[in-house]
């Protein structure tokens, strides 16, 4: 009798250790190995990239004729890498080009003035401040300071921008990776394709405009230019939405994968955050002008602190994302992710 219960026994313990029908162990563990590299990756790339910022040719503004500006300017390059230097001729010329964002400030060294933007954070203000009392002490002179594009008076770290974007990032991504396990990583049909980039666009619109009125009327950052702020958020959930569903379609959930990757542990850390693009390691500063991450806070900067100046190239990484991503997933319309079909274990 204590025989025969005990075969009963392991019987049932051999029955529930075995996979479930269409479950395999070898798949499960290299799903586990791929989120093991994947968290490897993540924490790789914020430690590498955001834990010593070390500014590298940040462009700056000298105003004034040659004989004023040429010894500072060659006392600036004596000292390496740190910055790129700009010559201006009037006080007016070096405000376009802090507007246009081609400069992070402009020293006059004739009135011992420096102006800076504190709308990247304090980062890059802190740095031509601390340079340029030290310059203006030299000519004996007292240094005055006057920030033409300030941030928000409760963001002084510049972080609600990027955050923003992160939030509309996050959001874009997963409700692609939700629609792929619901409805199957690849479109059914063409048709099908062209309902879901509809739902995409429509989810997009919603959420940037959501983002905005959370941070605008529910906080009382980023104001003064709603639609357009609404605008820039619908193209980031939309380019990464549609982005994801493509990566998806080719390679099922490994696209999934890709997306997280490319947008959160790449994109994230090259956004650069409360430092600008020239203060990140030499690989997140060459990536991140081609990701999502930062062309979106880039915009969102533009937009709300520098009057709408130089969107240009933020809004065209954005259009590429969208249009590509949109064009692979409907090319990709039918495919059944074969690719992904791994053999279920003998029944």
């Amino acid at each position: 009798m204590l025989r025969m219960a005990t075969i009963g026994w392991l019987r049932v313990v051999k029955r529930q250790a075995e996979p479930a029908p269409g479950i395999s162990y070898p798949v499960t563990a290299t799903f586990m190995v791929a989120v093991f590299f994947l968290s490897a990756a993540f924490i790789a790339s914020y430690v590498g990239g955001l834990h010593a910022p070390h500014p590298h040719r940040v462009p700056v503004g000298v105003v004034g004729p040659p004989q004023a500006t040429g010894p500072i300017d060659a006392t600036l390059r004596r000292r390496g890498e740190t910055f790129d230097v700009h010559a201006y001729p009037t006080p007016d010329a070096a405000r376009r080009a802090i507007r246009d964002r081609d400069v992070y400030g402009a020293y006059l060294p004739l009135q011992g003035r420096l102006l800076i933007t504190s709308a990247f954070g304090p980062t890059a203000s802190d740095l031509l401040r601390d340079t340029f009392t030290r310059t203006a002490a030299a000519e004996g002179k007292a240094l005055s300071v006057q920030d033409v594009a300030p941030a928000d008076p409760g963001d002084p770290e510049g972080l609600v921008p990027f955050y923003l974007v992160i939030g509309w990032i996050v959001s874009a991504y997963l409700v692609a990776a939700i629609v792929g396990l619901y409805r199957g990583m690849a479109a059914a049909t063409l048709r099908d394709a062209v309902v879901r980039l509809a739902a995409f666009a429509l989810y997009a619109a919603f959420t940037g405009a959501a983002g905005t009125l959370i941070v605008e009327h529910g906080n009382g950052y980023l104001s003064g230019g709603p639609w357009l702020l609404t605008g820039i958020g619908a193209m980031c959930v939309f380019a990464v939405a549609s982005a994801t569903a493509a990566a998806e379609s080719l390679l099922g959930i490994f696209g999934t994968a890709l997306a997280i990757l490319a947008f959160v542990v790449l994109g994230n850390p090259s956004a650069g955050g409360p430092w600008p693009l020239e203060f990140l390691a030499p690989f997140w500063r060459a990536i991140g002008p081609w990701l999502p991450n930062w062309a979106g806070t880039e915009a969102v900067r533009g937009a709300v602190y520098f009057d709408g100046h130089d969107l240009t190239r933020p809004l065209l990484v954005l259009a590429v994302y969208a249009a590509a991503g949109a064009a692979l997933f409907l090319l990709l319309a039918g495919r059944s992710n074969r690719v992904m079909r791994f053999p279920g274990p003998p029944r």
